[in-house]
């Protein structure tokens, strides 16, 4: 039952050409375009996605990204953020390190 409620609830929020947003840190979102749906009850679909710090991008720190070229994702894993909770980069460096001494916090 639990499966079939998923898998329902999947198709309606997974469709294609819509473009799903959600900030992973403070002061980063990330937009995932669904391309195609047709493996959702897998887990995967294919899409593109744009990962942008809003703080930089406000301040006009850096330009507005593109979309990167369509991949294969895991849905579990498409909301994942591998920097700190504040944003920066995923590396863990900033884009203010050199204005600073390439100090980080």
């Amino acid at each position: 039952m639990f499966k079939a409620i998923q898998r329902w609830f999947r198709k309606r929020r997974f469709r294609e050409g819509k473009t799903l947003t959600r900030f992973i840190a403070r002061d980063v979102r990330r937009d995932i375009q669904i391309i195609s749906a047709v493996r959702i009850e897998e887990g995967i679909i294919a899409g593109r996605v744009r990962t942008t710090n809003v703080l930089y991008l406000s301040s006009g720190l850096v330009p507005e990204p593109e979309f990167e070229p369509a991949r294969e994702l895991r849905v579990e894993e498409m909301w994942r953020w591998t920097g700190k909770s504040w944003g920066g980069l995923p590396d863990g460096t900033s884009i203010v390190n050199p204005f600073r001494g390439g100090k980080s916090d």
